[in-house]
């Protein structure tokens, strides 16, 4: 399990920030701007780039925990906000206007099984904050869609990605529930880019290997 501590975190984007001047705050330096997408990172770390209805801003990478179904990795912002993540997929939020607590599936196919099929279907179940939902119940429908033209993806082409989107029995047609645009890296797919929606109000999107490779 690599661990890196949210202090050295923070320092460490100070120091890689090379051309922000040491009087900006440490928010800013994490990415709290609009210049997020310009902004020169520390190498040294992995970077997540997370937007929200509202904004844009980079989560680092605290640690990984090894599992039979895939790496857990779990990112920060020095704000707070955490996502935990499987094979780019949620498995819980903290710190945002909606968050789900924790997510849990069943027969749920990997990417690759996904990809090959014109639709798969699988159980969520999940704990909802506020209000404290617990256990909500989604049957999900996966299936292959063309290269969507309204997502939050930032240098890379939807064209040169393959989608996927799911939906719910509950949720509208209209409002997917997940879209994941996915690739295929050194015969392994990865997922490149996802959104979330975690409420009708609030969907979540983040995109890995930040800097972005086109």
């Amino acid at each position: 399990m690599q661990r890196n501590f949210l202090f050295i975190i923070a320092i460490s984007f100070l120091v890689g920030c090379v051309q922000t001047p040491l009087t900006k705050t440490i928010s800013d330096a994490l990415g709290w701007s609009q210049n997020v997408d310009e902004r020169n990172l520390n190498p040294d770390y992995r970077y997540l780039r997370v937007s929200t209805p509202e904004r844009a801003f980079l989560m680092v990478l605290g640690y990984v925990d090894s599992s039979p179904n895939g790496n857990i990795e779990t990112w920060y912002t020095n704000a707070g906000q955490v996502l935990r993540l499987q094979n780019g997929r949620l498995l819980s939020t903290k710190g945002f206007a909606v968050e789900w607590v924790s997510v849990t599936y069943k027969d749920l196919p990997t990417w690759s099984e996904a990809a090959a099929r014109p639709r798969t279907r699988f159980i969520r179940y999940r704990d909802e904050m506020p209000g404290y939902k617990v256990g909500v119940f989604d049957m999900v429908t996966i299936r292959n869609i063309d290269p969507p033209q309204d997502t939050r993806i930032a240098g890379v082409a939807p064209t040169s990605l393959r989608w996927l989107e799911e939906t719910t029995d509950t949720s509208p047609r209209a409002r997917p529930s997940a879209r994941y645009g996915i690739a295929t890296r050194d015969g392994k797919i990865d997922v490149v880019y996802a959104e979330q929606c975690l409420g009708q109000q609030f969907c979540l999107a983040w995109q890995q290997t930040w800097p972005a490779t086109p």
